[in-house]
């Protein structure tokens, strides 16, 4: 297939009027390397954007509510017990805590809060004062409650869902093919199993993944297609940001024209769901480069910091979204 630049625009065009790109015309436009054309392919991305999320943008902020009990392998993280990171170790928060940061994140402008821990399953009483937590979040404040608690079962999801959370994060991080390349303890499809309990239980989808492990660009695309499936309503882009002691701490580094290009991709492939740009983008873009996402493909933010590093100060982050022509 030759790209040009009409044919970025027919592509752009018949996902607008509610048609889908090909597999294989997903790889032709990862595998732009013409400065130009990627022009292009970010320019069409933004319409595209726009088109199905006007210029509202999406705002989540996270609390690392338990963290570095992990006793998974994944290579990218910090949390895990195999490795021996910096990383703060602490059991599940009290109520307080996570009830205080919800409300200051409501107060700095975040429209959704997502309580995280590490872990592959929470045991019985921790899944129950999330539980209580996730109830008392909706009766104090006017926040989207999201959770990502590790794997589910058919019932936990029932349950959450009627505790009143609105969506579930679970993330792919890269395609079947080369996710055991940086996992071993647990199955790709361990993931997709929760990903299936989450739709059939009525709660929204958030699953994304990290750019920058070594993956190709076939595997960037092969997620993409995963996750169709799924149409999430929410899919945070992460860039490795490499953490001493990790299996991945000499990754180097991807190029920003690469990151770019796949969030503009991720936008063909998925134009309805919410792509926040998420972890690592602090250090893998500069502050010209994230804003040249947010106007190739991506239409929101986590906000505040991750999980186990800072991020930008929320004020910074707002007036960038204002900056550049979204609402906030």
């Amino acid at each position: 297939m030759v790209l040009t630049a009409h044919l970025i625009g027919t592509l752009k065009d018949r996902v607008i009027a509610g048609g889908a790109i090909e597999y294989e015309e997903a790889l032709a436009l990862i595998e732009i390397e013409d400065v130009h054309l990627a022009d292009e392919l970010l320019k069409a991305a933004h319409e595209i954007t726009l088109a199905f999320h006007a210029n509202r943008a999406g705002l989540c902020s996270l609390i690392n509510a338990k963290s570095y009990l992990c006793g998974e392998d994944c290579g990218f993280c910090s949390q895990s017990v195999r490795y021996e990171t910096s990383a703060a170790r602490y059991e599940l928060l009290e109520p307080e805590i996570i009830i205080g940061a919800a409300k200051k994140a409501e107060q700095q402008g975040a429209q959704n809060f997502c309580i995280v821990t590490s872990g592959g399953s929470l045991s019985d009483d921790e899944f129950e004062r999330i539980e209580a937590i996730v109830k008392q979040l909706g009766e104090e404040t006017d926040l989207g409650i999201d959770a990502s608690l590790g794997f589910l079962t058919p019932e936990r999801v029932r349950r959450l869902k009627e505790a009143g959370l609105r969506r579930f994060n679970s993330n792919l991080q890269t395609s079947r093919e080369f996710y055991p390349t940086i996992v071993s303890t647990h199955s790709y499809d361990t993931r997709i199993e929760t990903l299936e309990h989450l739709r059939d239980g009525g709660v929204e989808v958030c699953s994304g993944g990290i750019l920058g492990m070594g993956e190709t660009r076939e595997d960037r695309v092969k997620m993409a297609f995963e996750l169709k499936r799924f149409a999430p309503e929410c899919l945070p882009v992460n860039i490795l940001n490499p953490r001493p002691g990790t299996p991945l701490e000499h990754a180097p580094k991807l190029e920003p024209f690469e990151i770019l290009k796949t969030i503009a991709v991720y936008r063909f492939i998925l134009p309805r769901s919410n792509i926040k740009l998420a972890g690592g983008r602090e250090v893998n873009l500069t502050k010209e480069e994230q804003e040249k996402a947010l106007k190739g493909g991506a239409n929101g933010l986590i906000l505040g910091g991750y999980l186990t590093t800072a991020g930008n100060p929320v004020t910074q982050d707002l007036n960038m979204l204002r900056r550049i022509g979204y609402e906030v």
